[in-house]
């Protein structure tokens, strides 16, 4: 008599197309079922069937004959693998064909390095070279930064241009860009995406507000088709693409992003509590809630909160770590920053990365991220730090000098941080007052033009407290009423916040005013 088939209960959930996502639970449980388990489900397309899975996934995953593959055996021992490191991948460039052969091909690779086989392929292929993406990480320190005049010439290219390149792997090449960082900008056929359209297009683009979310949400998959898809809408309202795919899915659906953000109010705090708990709580009993999303709304917290603190693993990343733990945390000292700047690559991979490197120092990894790269080279602000005292003051005239030189002029100098050197000043602050378009910020405006700036009344309190976040959005945000009222927009952002409340001291100063005898 054939084996009796497992009891998977068919599972509905908002995946794509009604198809439940596959679970650690699933394949524990296809695990056990062995060949005769499989073949009495009616075979890996029978298996997809009765759990209510895409096929091509689940072979992902399963063998026919019942085994799991290599990344499914990563999958249900993440915490066992190693990290790829440079060194690793050096030895493996090095390797060549043969040696890779020898090895057992990449699976055997991957077993014998312990490492997550699914990962080792996005940096070598089956003949023993690397992919460009694995060159890429070799080489992150020589690679260029994608630049505007570089879109534009790579649009100018066409396919045919682009083919005579060696197509995307081939451009990236030739240029010194990484290949990831390329593909986000331009498609296979010559075109630019969406997303390198918005970035040669920038001051055209309308902010997303949440009355676009709710007529997005309301209007389903059909209505956002018939549109042309994401990209579609984002050309009919004149919206980054890529800030779109933020908030809604192809399929209509507002992401988990997009939900947290109309139903804001409704949210509540992440506390120290619920980081405990969830802490407690280990892998199985997230999935069971349905994974960080299910877990953020099963807490009314927002999902993209829940994700800085908590891994899908069930274990806390190292800023929620931090978060329970800030009295054991050292501070950064700029004797620190010499160091680190000191180990180089190797010495930042041999603490096992920067949030080995956080505990090795017990600094919080969010704040040490501030300052290095995980290349080992200090970030603007580290070596803006460590060279505070030879930092000259940004003055109005660099301010007038900045503002005539535009864009191009901008990316002459090597964008912001190429600016900021090239005036010896910090490029936080240079930040604070000029935009990588070359266009001043509000605050930046505000100081050269000071003098035409009214003060802040308590009548004006009042009336930006009535506007509410709508009223505000419908102003062009903060900066948007600064300018209307003729106010400084840093002067107003000590009273209203971007949701159109009032911060304490704002709340204070109308308090006082309402105390006040008439």
């Amino acid at each position: 008599m054939p084996p009796r088939p497992a009891k998977i209960p068919r599972q509905e959930t908002g995946a794509s197309g009604g198809r439940a996502q596959i679970t650690d639970a699933m394949l524990q449980t296809w695990k056990t079922l062995g060949k005769a388990g499989i073949d009495a489900e009616g075979g890996l397309d029978g298996l997809a069937r009765r759990a209510n899975v895409l096929t091509g996934t689940l072979r992902m995953y399963l063998h026919a004959d019942g085994s799991l593959t290599q990344r499914g055996e990563d999958r249900l021992n993440p915490d066992k693998r190693a990290t790829i490191t440079d060194t690793m991948l050096q030895a493996w460039k090095d390797l060549g064909k043969a040696g890779l052969e020898a090895e057992g091909g990449l699976d055997g690779l991957a077993r014998q390095h312990n490492v997550s086989t699914g990962a080792l392929k996005n940096y070598l292929r089956a003949d023993g070279s690397l992919t460009q993406l694995g060159e890429d990480r070799l080489n992150r320190g020589r690679k260029a930064r994608i630049t505007n005049a570089m879109l534009q010439t790579w649009k100018t290219l066409g396919k045919a241009g682009l083919e005579a390149e060696g197509g995307l792997d081939g451009l990236a090449r030739r240029d010194k860009v990484a290949i990831a960082a390329l593909k986000h900008y331009i498609l296979a056929d010559g075109r630019l995406t969406q997303v390198g359209e918005d970035r040669l297009n920038p001051s055209g683009k309308a902010k997303i507000t949440d009355a676009m979310l709710q007529v997005w949400k309301d209007r389903g998959k059909a209505e956002l088709e018939a549109a042309g898809g994401l990209d579609g809408l984002a050309r009919q309202h004149n919206v980054p693409a890529g800030a779109l795919r933020n908030y809604l899915r192809a399929n209509g659906s507002l992401t988990q992003r997009g939900e947290d953000r109309l139903n804001l109010r409704r949210k509540a705090k992440i506390t120290d509590a619920m980081l405990q708990t969830w802490k407690d709580h280990g892998k199985a009993e997230i999935e069971a809630a349905g994974g960080i999303d299910g877990l953020a709304r099963q807490h009314k917290v927002p999902a993209t909160a829940l994700r800085k603190y908590l891994h899908a693993d069930g274990s806390l990343t190292q800023f929620g770590e931090d978060r329970l733990d800030p009295h054991r945390k050292a501070r950064i000292t700029d004797a620190v920053l010499q160091t680190w700047k000191d180990l180089g690559k190797a010495g930042i991979d041999a603490a096992g990365g920067l949030d080995g490197l956080a505990r090795q120092h017990n600094v919080p990894a969010t704040a040490l991220r501030k300052y290095l790269h995980a290349d080992g080279r200090l970030t603007q602000l580290g070596e803006d730090r460590l060279n505070s005292h030879r930092k000259a003051k940004i003055t109005d005239a660099m301010l007038q000098t900045w503002k005539d030189l535009g864009k191009a002029g901008i990316e002459a100098a090597g964008g912001l941080n190429g600016l900021a050197s090239q005036h010896n000043v910090p490029a936080m602050a240079l930040k604070n007052y000029l935009r990588a378009d070359g266009r001043l910020s509000q605050r930046g405006e505000d100081r050269l033009n000071s003098l035409g700036k009214t003060k802040i009344t308590d009548v004006m309190l009042q009336r930006w407290k009535d506007l509410g976040k709508a009223g505000v959005e419908a102003a062009g945000g903060l900066d948007g009423v600064a300018r209307r009222d003729k106010v400084p927009v840093a002067a107003l952002t000590n009273y209203l916040r971007a949701d159109g409340t009032l911060t304490p001291i704002g709340e204070n100063r109308l308090r006082k005013a309402d105390a006040q005898p008439t």
